[in-house]
């Protein structure tokens, strides 16, 4: 519950924050990779039974950041709002996340090809870094999937981390599982 309530605030504050923008015809690099960053504290309902953050509980702040950086790209460019739904995601957990702490998430987009756009998530509890998180998603309208070029992310700006990530992907799902029985 505690994070529909994060979104719903989210969503207000920048529709107010939105209002006061102007829309332009294009988005610039420097536009698109803005980072998104955003204070968290870590409350009761975001606690796990291990008295620290549980791992499902980033990839929801991730979410927020990605939605609200979303939202404003569509605003920016005076498209009608996009969805996104997630191809793959991957955290590394550095240190436990405490109760009460204060989180900074900060959310980048790193890259993008011809389907898909990348997202790089740090998490900083006093400026030290806890986790890291690595976000590969499709944007999404009511007729389906839409190119990243719909923001105008033209071409492919992979770096080499994206690059060996997908292909570590591509061998996990043409794996094959052995059955013993």
């Amino acid at each position: 519950m505690n994070m529909l309530l994060r979104f719903f605030i989210m969503v207000s504050l920048l529709k107010q924050q939105l209002k006061q923008q102007s829309v332009s015809e294009y988005l610039s690099v420097e536009m698109l990779t803005a980072p998104v960053v955003r204070q968290y504290r870590v409350l009761p309902h975001d606690m796990g039974f291990r008295d620290h953050l549980p791992n499902y509980r980033y990839l929801s702040f991730i979410e927020l950041n990605v939605t609200r950086w979303l939202m404003s790209c569509c605003h920016q460019k005076g498209i009608k709002p996009l969805n996104w739904v997630i191809a793959m995601q991957e955290m590394i957990y550095l240190k436990e996340i405490k109760f009460l702490d204060k989180m900074t998430v900060n959310s980048k987009l790193v890259g993008w090809d011809k389907k898909y756009v990348y997202f790089e998530t740090h998490f900083f509890v006093k400026n030290q870094l806890m986790g890291v998180g690595m976000t590969k998603f499709v944007l999404m309208n009511k007729k389906g999937q839409c190119a990243p070029a719909v923001l105008d992310m033209t071409g492919d700006q992979l770096t080499e981390v994206i690059t060996t990530w997908n292909k570590h992907q591509v061998a996990v799902k043409s794996a094959k599982l052995i059955v013993k029985g």
